[in-house]
This record gives structure tokens, sequence and C-alpha cells, in this order.
């Protein structure tokens, strides 16, 4: 179902090449052909199958073998009167053995059956905390894609208001109304409106690039932001039900538990080698030979019993991957505690990011607007003779870097949303759908 619905999302974009690709559209295409992505699906199966592998240990081996030989020689021997009398050897040999072995006690093999589970466990909760940290960095790469586009929208925006700022400066001077200082003041803040376009396209360029290595292709259109910015309540709104959720659900931190438990198995492995094993033996034989003493010798039969292997001695060995597999597991467990504030400080911190991203967009908007205002009364103030055209340039400065400064706030909160649920393990289509909710707008790249 997720191919044919990234098939569907490609033959859309083929078909409709000026069409918008969203965030949900992205998260689908990656699904489909995304080489990171694709490879952690490659890494969870190849883990899963741990499970069978630990079983397998536990169930009858069968074992079968057939051979076929010639014999051809001479035999000395001597008679009853001391004369060596020789005989020519020429027959063949043939034989089929079937065996059947079943453990019946082997704690080794419990112990890697323990770790078999373990280790597909393990193998799972990787591949669901990479899949939301793809989420998070195809998020990430799409918004920096977007913020680029608008650096550079405003940076060639900013570049033609003040290159009408020199000429204007320029007429004026050529006037006598105007200074050499004006003039100086309009083309060095052009010239640092020009540097920044360059560096605002190479950033683009960047992104572009990040963006395709992580999707497997470049969109030539993305959606971008809709004018209308709600910042819904966090659900819950504490930051210890957030943490206690963490605990419970980060597939990271779940991650590094199952490994202590491969750890604590490797222990009882290590250990099994100081226990005797105890295995029940099924085998038939079919065999068809001569020999020196017999002609056409044909045997068959069955055997069945019970093997048991005792260890006296290893020279050391099994207690030292005893100490080994201990070393092992302690390290385990302090990476799991490791692991675990790391989680708990990336909650707080997304959780913070949530709550004051908020109030800083809302704080942004109301920048943009005063700045909007403030331009517009340096300009009356300019031709009322109240203000400087520094007042002016200064002004139309802050109003290109609010609005830069909004766009960023508002898709670093989206981002933080994302980021908080991968924190909690949540991440999911739902959370994707919701960012995508706050897209609409067609935004043409220039690739």
């Amino acid at each position: 179902m997720l191919a044919r619905l990234a098939l569907a999302c490609l033959a859309g974009l083929a078909s409709l090449p000026a069409s918008a690709l969203d965030l949900q559209e992205a998260w689908e295409l990656l699904q489909a052909q995304g080489p990171t992505y694709r490879a952690a699906v490659h890494e969870r199966d190849a883990g899963v199958e741990n499970r069978a592998i630990g079983r397998a240990g536990l169930l009858p081996q069968l074992s079968a073998s057939a051979s076929r030989s010639r014999v051809n020689g001479t035999r000395e021997e001597k008679n009853f009167i001391g004369n060596t009398v020789e005989s020519d050897l020429d027959y063949d040999a043939e034989a089929y053995i079937a065996r059947l072995r079943q453990p019946l006690y082997n704690r080794q093999k419990f112990a890697e059956y323990r770790q078999g589970k373990q280790r597909a466990d393990y193998s799972e909760a990787v591949f669901d905390a990479k899949t939301q940290q793809v989420a998070v960095s195809l998020a990430g790469r799409y918004f920096d894609v977007l913020l680029t586009r608008e650096t550079i929208d405003l940076a060639t925006a900013k570049l033609k208001a003040f290159e009408q700022q020199v000429a204007a400066a320029q007429r004026r001077f050529d006037l006598g109304d105007g200074t050499i200082t004006d003039v100086d003041q309009a083309t060095a803040r052009r010239d640092l409106a020009q540097a920044e376009l360059i560096e605002a396209q190479d950033n683009q360029a960047v992104a572009l690039r990040l963006l395709q290595e992580i999707l497997g292709q470049v969109p030539e259109n993305l959606a971008t932001l809709r004018q209308e910015f709600p910042t819904p309540a966090l659900q819950p709104a504490s930051l210890p039900e957030w943490l206690s959720q963490a605990k419970a659900n980060n597939p990271s931190l779940r991650a590094q538990q199952f490994n202590h438990g491969v750890a604590e198995e490797e222990v009882n492995r290590a250990k099994s080698g100081h226990w005797p094993t105890v295995d029940l033996v099924l085998g038939y034989t079919d065999s068809d030979s001569d020999s020196v003493s017999t002609i056409d010798q044909q045997n068959r039969y069955a055997s069945a019993g019970v093997e048991l292997n005792m260890p006296l001695y290893a020279g050391g060995g099994v207690s030292a991957r005893v100490r080994q597999a201990v070393a092992s597991r302690e390290q385990a467990g302090e990476e799991l505690n490791a692991t675990r504030e790391e989680v708990l400080s990336a909650t707080t911190r997304e959780f913070r990011g949530v709550q004051s991203g908020e109030t800083r967009i809302r704080a942004l908007e109301r920048a943009v607007i005063s700045s909007e205002r403030a331009q517009d009364s340096a300009r009356k103030s300019f031709l009322a003779g109240s203000s400087t055209n520094l007042d002016i340039l200064n002004a139309e400065e802050q109003v290109y870097i609010a609005r830069r400064d909004l766009l960023e706030a508002k898709l670093r909160y989206l981002q933080a949303r994302l980021q908080l649920a991968a924190a909690v393990g949540l991440l999911g289509e739902d959370d994707i759908s919701q960012a995508n909710a706050y897209l609409g707008p067609a935004l043409v790249l220039n690739n």
C-alpha cells in the first residue's frame, strides 16, 4: 500500500510538473525511494531474523551423509605353515547415514534463544528510532529550503530597494540637496545586500542538495507556509508528563534496554560453559561393501541414545569469557543510563522550544508590523526634513530582518513540535499531517 501511494505521488509529479510537493508527499516519497530510510528497512529485516536464529538452536538438527569409495590393493598374510600368501583387493564401499540430534538440556542454547529475541526487539526499536529521526531530518531539510528561498526573495527585494536609495541619493547630491555621505551610506548598504543575496543563493543550492540526498530527487516546487499560523497549546501541558512518556516510549531508550538484555544473556551464555549438555541422538545407517573377509556385506541398522557431555577444563577460557561478558553488561548498563539522560534532556529542550516558540512568533508578528510602520514614518520624516537618509536605510533593513526572523521562528516552531514528538517516541503520520496543514502556497525553486 505504501509503495502504491509513493508511486502515485511520483506519477503525479511527472504529469503535473507545476504542482508543489508538500511535506506529506515528501514523506511518502522518502519511504518509497529514500536511500537512508530504505537502508534502515533492510537493517530491520536482517535484525528480526535473530529471533528465528536463536530458536533454531533448540529445535532438532537433522543431517545426512553419503559416501562411495573404491578399494584397490594387495593383502599379504601368512598361512598356517608360515608361507606368505598374497591376495588382491578390489571392491566398492557405499554408506548412507542419517542423524538427528535434539538438545534436551543445554544452557547455552537457551541463552542464545533469549538473546535472539532481544536482538530482534533491538532491531525493531532501532528502526523505530531511525524512522523518526529520518522524518525529523526530512522536515528540517524541507524547512531549510523554504527559509533559504524566502531569504533570497527578501535579499532581492532589499537589494532593489537599496539600489533605488542609491539612485535617489545620487540625484539629490547632483541637485545640491544631498551629501556625498548619503550616497556612500546607500552604496555601502547596497553592496552588503548584494553580498547577502549571493550567500543566500549559495545556501539554497546546499539546502536543495541536502533535500535531494534524503529524498532521492529534488522537486521543482515546494509548498510553503500559509499566512495564518495557529499555535495550539501542547497536550499534555506539563513537562513531567512528557518526560514520563519519553521514559516509556522513546525508541532509542528501548533499544538500549534491549541491548542491555542481550548483554545479560551473554553472561548466562558464557557461564553455560561450566554446565553439561544432554542431547537425544537418533541415527540410521545403510552401508554396502566388500571386505577382506566378506563379500557383498550389507548393514542396515538404527540407533537411539542419550549423549552427555561434561566440560572439565578449558584452560581458563570459560572463566575469562564470563568476566568479559560481565564487563560488557556493565558497559551496556551505563550506556542505558546515558541514553536515558540524553532523552530527558532532549525532551526538556524541545518542550521549552515549543512553548517559547509560540511567544516568539507572536512577538515577531508585532515586530514586523512595527517595523513597517517605522519604515513608513522614516520616509515621511525624510520628506519633511526631520530624518536622514540613514534613518530610511536602517528602517528598511529592520523590516527585512523582522520578516525573515518571523519565518524562521515559524519553521523552528514546527520543527520543535516534530522533535518533541520524536523525543517521546510518538512521532507518526498524524504529526506530519499536522505540520503539513501549515503548508499551502506553491514556492517556485530556482534550481
